[in-house]
């Protein structure tokens, strides 16, 4: 038999229930705990007390009063001095010694009274039922308690033996709680737990109307992307937000899945189509090289030769970036470096170019060193050049480029690893939304001379570091960052 599964609102819904049940069991359980509460009361103060006797006995052996040879006339005062000492540390405790060999009670001391004048009498209520109480702990070796219930107060009194000499002995009054106190203090404690059960009954609808909405709304993100879940109290409220930051992600991950997919499309397409292109132009180029030699044995020297060879020097360029998206060519060796060398290089190479467009290129310092780690150092270099080409390129006269390394998290993908981050910054008019999701495109280019590989190459180049490009663009500010873990 298939046990049902509850869902988390008829979960709910039954805590709720259970909870008002135990509530009224609470309220039964409170009275018994009045009820209780003395005898924890008193239970308490007697090891308080036992505590006193074991300080009294142990200070009594330790001040050698007896092996002083004190008189037996004066050994209530030293006596006391030592209750005072010890009993100061026990509030509202009294006692003192009982001498065997003289049938007294002595020593007594009262220091947490808080009388102005220090109590020296032992109560005479009590004085009977203490020297009673320490003649048995003496007789019998064993210690000795005592609770008495008077009117008023509770009355704890504990004897323990002192050998061969007696015993000492300790009391505490207890004032005891009246019945109307108890009720008067029932009253909120009830209070307490309803207020308490109907909050929780509340926090549960609140519950159960957030599963609901939460429900409903992913539903409705899963036929329609677009949708969003509304905001919701409390931490419904974060849960839903951590959600739309979750599809939000999704969606810019599906987009860079779909980029990758037409890329590894179009990069086979072109990369086989490079090939088949190469051998004809190494062809054409030697063929070329031959007749140019010919005419010019022959005098001829007007025919447009050289012109012919740069354009096929063009072409094989052409087909060189082509065959980046090869995934079987042969790759640059990783070499250990730093980022910021290469971006330094960078920099250094397109500065007289930037001052011939105008525009000022500045270099951003890091604020934290840039350890190396493993790099391939040209393709690292041609993807900045051609980026900061591109800033300066996009920049007005008088403007500025801005270029910096420096290490973080990915904060807005959400991803905790650490990276090394190049970027490239200029004040550009941006790029619109739709051309933000092609510009890696091969051959879409927004200039008109532009070939549409520059930036696809470099997308190419830092994914094979695995590593990814982000752009941010609005009206007057385009930044390209490179993230390389």
């Amino acid at each position: 038999m298939k046990l049902r599964r509850w869902t988390l609102r008829q979960q709910l819904t039954i805590l709720s229930i259970l909870f008002l049940g135990l509530s009224g069991v609470a309220l039964l359980l409170l009275v018994q705990l009045f009820e209780s509460f003395e005898g924890a009361v008193v239970a308490r103060n007697q090891q308080e007390l036992a505590r006193a006797n074991t300080h009294l006995i142990k200070l009594f052996w330790e001040s050698g009063l007896f092996e002083m040879g004190v008189p037996k006339r004066k050994i209530n005062r030293p006596l006391q001095e030592l209750s005072t000492e010890v009993l100061a540390n026990f509030g509202r405790v009294e006692g003192g010694f009982y001498l065997l060999e003289r049938d007294q009670l002595l020593g007594y001391a009262y220091p947490t009274h808080g009388a102005p004048v220090p109590k020296s009498d032992i109560p005479p209520a009590e004085r009977d039922t203490i020297l009673q109480l320490a003649r048995q702990a003496t007789s019998q070796g064993l210690p000795q308690e005592l609770v008495l219930r008077p009117k008023l107060d509770v009355v704890l009194v504990r004897a323990d033996p002192l050998s061969a000499w007696g015993a000492v002995w300790t009391m505490k009054r207890i004032p005891r709680t009246k019945d109307s106190q108890q009720k008067i203090f029932s009253v909120p404690v009830v209070l307490g737990i309803l207020v308490v059960g109907f909050w929780t009954f509340a926090i549960a609808l609140q519950l159960q109307w957030g599963v609901q909405r939460l429900q409903q709304s992913i539903k409705a993100m899963e036929a329609n992307q677009a949708n969003e879940i509304p905001p919701l109290p409390a931490e419904m409220g974060m849960l839903g937000a951590a959600i739309n930051t979750m599809q939000a992600r999704r969606q810019e991950l599906e987009q860079r899945l779909h980029r990758v997919e037409r890329l590894a499309s179009l990069g086979q397409l072109v990369a086989g189509v490079a090939h088949e292109i190469r051998n004809p132009l190494a062809s054409m180029r030697l063929n070329l090289q031959y007749t140019d030699r010919q005419l010019r044995k022959q005098g001829l020297t007007t025919l447009p030769i050289d012109s012919l060879l740069e354009q096929v020097d063009r072409l094989e360029h052409l087909v060189q970036r082509l065959l980046y998206f090869d995934k079987n060519q042969q790759q640059e060796a990783l070499v250990l470096t730093s980022l910021e060398e290469i971006v330094l290089e960078s920099v250094s190479l397109l500065r007289l170019k930037a001052e011939e467009q105008g525009v000022d290129l500045v270099y951003q310092t890091p604020t934290h060193p840039i350890r190396e780690i493993p790099l391939r150092r040209r393709e690292l270099g041609q993807v900045m050049v051609n980026l900061i080409l591109n800033a300066i390129q996009a920049s007005p006269e008088g403007q500025q480029v801005t270029v910096g390394v420096e290490k973080e998290s990915d904060v807005k993908n959400q991803q905790k690893d650490r990276y090394f981050v190049a970027w490239v910054e200029d004040k550009g008019a941006g790029l619109p939304p739709e051309e933000q999701e092609r510009i890696f495109d091969p051959f879409y280019s927004t200039k008109p001379e532009g070939t549409g590989l520059g930036l696809s190459i470099s997308h190419e180049i830092v994914t094979r570091h695995g590593g990814y490009i982000q752009v941010e663009s609005s009206p007057g500010k385009t930044r390209f960052s490179i993230y390389l873990p």
